[in-house]
């Protein structure tokens, strides 16, 4: 489990266990953003860890936007979702749900959760680079 380097570049958490999607996204925010530090975790347990980590330590900056996918190993994106909020330091990052799931319930239960936007993983690689758009978009919007 890797934690933020220090850096003025926005930390990125992506939580993903796709190797080929860490790919895609890693492509994305090279296209759209200038600079960037990808944090990515592939399961969920280890997210729960990361997220514990960056509470209990307060020399590690909570990520500047977290990018969850729902369908993971060993804990659901709901449930990563609901313990970021339920974080004392880092309850307020912006999370875009980055999801295969097109169901309403999902996106009602995830927007329930507090997720800030929900991008869900189409099949064609262009349309998937656009999560690059997404995430400048939130970040441009964060306060500095």
């Amino acid at each position: 489990m890797s934690q933020p380097t220090l850096t003025n570049a926005p930390v990125i958490l992506l939580i993903e266990d796709s190797s080929a999607d860490v790919y895609i996204v890693r492509e994305s925010l090279r296209k759209y953003l200038k600079e960037f530090d990808l944090q990515v975790v592939n399961d969920g347990e280890k997210a729960f860890k990361w997220i514990e980590a960056a509470d209990s330590d307060s020399s590690l900056p909570c990520p500047s936007l977290m990018l969850l996918d729902l369908n993971l190993p060993k804990r659901s994106g709901q449930e990563i979702l609901r313990r970021m909020r339920a974080s004392p330091r880092c309850g307020h990052v912006p999370v875009v749900i980055l999801t295969s799931s097109d169901s309403p319930a999902d996106r009602a239960e995830t927007a329930r959760l507090g997720a800030t936007a929900y991008f869900r993983k189409p099949p064609d690689l262009e349309e998937f680079m656009q999560i690059g758009v997404v995430v400048e978009r939130v970040l441009d919007q964060q306060p500095n």
